[in-house]
């Protein structure tokens, strides 16, 4: 059976240009021409691909009694591939829908190889039970390695995000200003606070501008947030001067049992800067 079973995967592997053109041709089937001319190079990398994915499966079917080398060459090519055509922007469900092509056009070869050499079913039961566990943890370990890499890069973009969404700008010794510009979610909310507490510290401003014209809405836990940030830079001998209240955030405000008596508003934030710079 060994011998056979090797046989199946050599074949396999000389027909892998074969193979990679049917499964090209149907998933290009819909294609114009002006598409198949425009991404030409693209599409012959893609086969190029596809040949390469191919060939490792008929050696690992030539391979197939040591298991364990071959699933663990099958891991690695699932987590290059995750990781490059995350890279370069191709979806996770576009490079799965292929599975079946695989399926079908090898699995033809290894039949038809199979019956050409009038191999014992035992024999084709055998080769095609392990050939699916090939193409099955081949999918699970490039759309794992996508899904987690595609997760770190969000986790990372989410930090820069952050970083950048919690700016204090110096305007002169005494005043600084902090525009706040979208949603304001737990998380980003005490990543300002932190942020902001450290900025005027570093720069002691006596007076820090806090803009919220850019704030989509705001609601039980902003305001929250909005009050401690106040509260908190109080607390280190900072004035907080909030601009750029809209009416419907005020009103919100008032329905949520704020006593905006108690904040220092200052209209517009040209208003509340003319206003404390002629103070000075």
């Amino acid at each position: 059976m060994d011998r056979e079973i090797r046989l199946l995967g050599e074949r396999v592997e000389e027909d892998q240009r074969l193979i990679a053109e049917l499964i090209q041709e149907e998933t290009l089937k819909n294609a114009t021409s002006e598409e198949l001319g425009q991404y030409k190079e693209f599409l012959e990398a893609v086969a190029q691909f596809r040949m390469g994915f191919i060939k490792l499966l008929g050696k690992s079917i030539q391979n197939y009694t040591d298991s364990e080398t071959v699933f663990k060459g099958i891991s690695t090519w699932g987590e290059a591939t995750g990781n490059y055509f995350l890279k370069e922007g191709m979806s996770l469900d576009s490079a799965l829908a292929e599975t079946h092509l695989y399926r079908k056009h090898i699995g033809k070869v290894i039949k038809t190889e199979a019956l050409h050499r009038k191999m014992p079913l035992e024999v084709l039961f055998e080769v095609m039970e392990f050939f699916h566990s090939l193409l099955d943890h081949a999918a699970h370990s490039y759309s794992s390695t996508y899904i987690n890499s595609y997760q770190k890069n969000l986790a990372v973009a989410r930090q820069e995000f952050l970083e950048l969404s919690s700016p204090v700008v110096p305007v002169n010794d005494q005043i600084a200003i902090l525009p706040i510009v979208g949603a304001i979610e737990v998380d980003r909310a005490q990543h300002i606070l932190e942020k902001t507490l450290l900025a005027v510290g570093r720069l002691q401003v006596s007076v820090l501008i806090v803009d919220l014209s850019g704030v989509v809405k705001v609601d039980s836990m902003v305001a929250e947030q909005i009050i401690k940030l106040t509260q908190s830079l109080n607390l280190i001998g900072v004035k907080a001067v909030l601009t750029g209240i809209r009416p419907e955030i005020a009103q919100t405000m008032i329905q949520l049992g704020i006593d905006v008596n108690q904040l220092a508003l200052g209209g517009s934030l040209k208003q509340a800067f003319k206003k404390l710079t002629e103070m000075k």
